[in-house]
């Protein structure tokens, strides 16, 4: 046996190995396999009693060997990050020394957070983006059960950032704040928007002021979805844009748009981004594809709400309106929709010239109509079904009776006997 290995397994067998035993060149290479926050947290457990605030020369030499410009919470397992409280964000924040160093924070997954955790980042003049939507890239924002996230405990951190010389460009706010329109955010929104105006941050393309190009302000406050959400300023690459009508993309569209799904705005540099023939709304490519129409050289796209209202139920083709007219079920629970192709071959669908409600079927026509206090009963529709459910019992009688007669045929085939009776 070769001696170097004799000494080595004897080595093995007689002491036990820790991993602090370990190089730290060996132990900065392990790490570097692993995502941002993984390292942090990998780095703390090198230290005495998993503390920030004693650092060993290990935990130093695996934090001094990655850029903290972006620390991204989404990029572990979410079922880790749902894990993390305010001491663990504490001790990854103060380990990294984030208040210099973390330029860009995104807080995917944290749903478990008041936000005490942040505190560290008070005056910070490197923070330039804070993401507190707490879902990771291109993901709906609606949490369930709604995150621990606490205005009351975060708006003295973000005050504290824009009271100094703060780089901060871009601030994203969880679902559930923006749908309870608290005192507190209207505060807090007029003010971050005070401090955007006097950033007066440009248009790179025409060089004028953004705000002053259109006629919104830096943040939503219309109480729609998009109350809450900062203009002229792409959320993945923080570049600010313009809104002015002469200054607009080659094609002749805005350089930036809204997602409706994950209710972000992107730059056409960041994602591609689809509009709707049909609703005209938004959608980057990477949260879902929108379908194109498929009516002859048509070239449109529809999202995945006018694809359901413009996809025929009988032949399952979806067709913009600018190449077949549809009709869309007005019957609570049915919503299936007929094209007009569909409804010319069939005699089903339409709309009432009286009560100008939709339907896809006849059985649906006299469903609409049927209501138990009978107050909204278009007299048109019940007589038109009740003419076309007699046509179509006329319809099965003849083929009954054709049926009938043809299993008789067949019978008396098949027992060789005549009209007469006779064998």
């Amino acid at each position: 046996m070769d001696e170097s290995n004799k000494r080595q397994r004897t080595t093995s067998s007689n002491n036990e190995l820790h991993i602090k035993d370990l190089p730290d060149g060996l132990l900065v290479g392990i790490s570097s396999y692993l995502a941002k926050p993984s390292v942090a947290l990998f780095a703390i457990a090198m230290s005495p009693n998993n503390s920030q605030s004693q650092q060993t020369k290990t935990s130093k030499a695996i934090i001094f060997s990655i850029d903290w410009n972006l620390l991204d919470f989404s990029d572990i397992e979410k079922s880790l990050t749902a894990k993390l409280l305010d001491d663990d964000i504490d001790k990854i924040l103060k380990s990294i020394d984030a208040v210099n160093n973390v330029r860009i924070l995104k807080l995917g997954g944290c749903v478990n957070i008041t936000g005490s955790g942040l505190d560290m980042l008070r005056s910070s003049i490197a923070i330039q983006q804070i993401d507190m939507s707490l879902v990771g890239k291109h993901e709906v924002p609606l949490i369930e059960p709604e995150p621990l996230l606490s205005d009351k405990v975060v708006f003295p951190v973000l005050h504290s950032i824009i009271n100094g010389g703060s780089s901060l460009k871009h601030i994203e706010f969880p679902k559930k704040w923006r749908n309870a329109h608290s005192v507190r955010l209207t505060l807090f929104l007029d003010r971050y928007d005070d401090y955007l105006r006097n950033r007066e941050h440009c248009c790179p393309k025409c060089n004028r002021v953004c705000v002053l190009t259109g006629n919104e302000e830096w943040i939503e406050s219309e109480m729609n979805e998009c109350y809450g959400t900062q203009n002229y300023t792409c959320s993945g690459c923080l570049k600010h844009f313009c809104d002015d009508d002469d200054c607009v993309d080659e094609d002749g569209t805005s350089y930036a748009a809204w997602c409706k799904k994950c209710e972000k705005l992107y730059c056409k540099d960041c994602t591609s981004i689809s509009t709707c023939s049909q609703c005209r709304s938004y959608a980057c490519n990477e949260c879902y594809d929108m379908k194109e129409c498929e009516g002859e050289d048509c070239g449109r796209v529809l999202c995945n709400d006018c694809c359901e209202k413009k996809t025929c139920h009988v032949c399952n083709r979806t067709r913009c309106r600018s190449c077949i007219s549809s009709y869309q079920c007005s019957l609570g629970g049915c919503n299936k929709a007929i094209c007009g192709d569909c409804l010319e071959s069939t005699g089903e669908g339409g709309r009432c010239s009286a009560c100008s409600k939709d339907f896809c079927s006849t059985e649906c026509r006299y469903l609409v109509c049927d209501d138990e206090d009978g107050t909204e009963i278009c007299v048109t529709c019940l007589k038109t079904a009740a003419s076309d459910f007699r046509s179509k019992l006329q319809e099965c009688k003849k083929e009954n009776e054709e049926l009938c007669q043809g299993m008789d045929d067949l019978y008396k085939k098949y027992m060789n006997v005549d009209g007469d009776g006779d064998n």
